[in-house]
């Protein structure tokens, strides 16, 4: 009884540890990439291309429509919405430092959420979904490149 017993509890012990983590991984795609080796400057960025290439805009602030570029700081910003491949959050840390991304313009319908300090440098494969949503909801499962159409921060992913 006493084997049965440590059988069950290190059973418990590994679903606990590595459980999580793997349904984590399943919904959300491949693990963000660690922080780039940018600072902080309290911004979400887009580039149109991969790998942080391309035009570039990024955001302070929430933004209901990317068809109308960023708030002027980066200089070559186009019209973004539906055409990110690559992108950044470089939000300040300590509170509504993630970035939820949406499917629809107004901050609604399905959305992804980027994390505090995770980058994703390509959207092209389709490893990035918007699956935050109910499931008759326009976009749903949809790749995250070249679809979203506007942004929110949020305290949570």
């Amino acid at each position: 009884m006493k084997r049965l017993t440590l059988l069950a509890t290190g059973a418990a012990m590994l679903f606990a540890t590595v459980g999580p983590a793997v349904a984590a991984q399943a919904a959300d795609g491949p693990a963000a990439a660690p922080r780039a080796a940018a600072a902080e400057d309290g911004r979400l960025h887009a580039w149109v291309d991969p790998n942080q290439r391309g035009a570039h805009c990024s955001w302070s602030g929430n933004k209901r429509d990317w068809d109308y570029g960023d708030d002027g700081v980066t200089g070559n910003c186009e019209p973004m919405r539906n055409r990110a491949s690559s992108l950044e959050n470089r939000g300040f840390g300590g509170g509504y430092d993630d970035v939820d991304l949406y499917y629809n313009q107004d901050q609604s319908g399905v959305y992804a959420c980027l994390g505090h300090g995770d980058a994703w440098y390509d959207l092209t494969g389709g490893d990035y979904i918007f699956n935050f949503g109910l499931p008759w909801w326009s976009g749903k499962n949809e790749s995250v490149n070249d679809n979203i159409s506007s942004h929110s921060w949020t305290d949570s992913c």
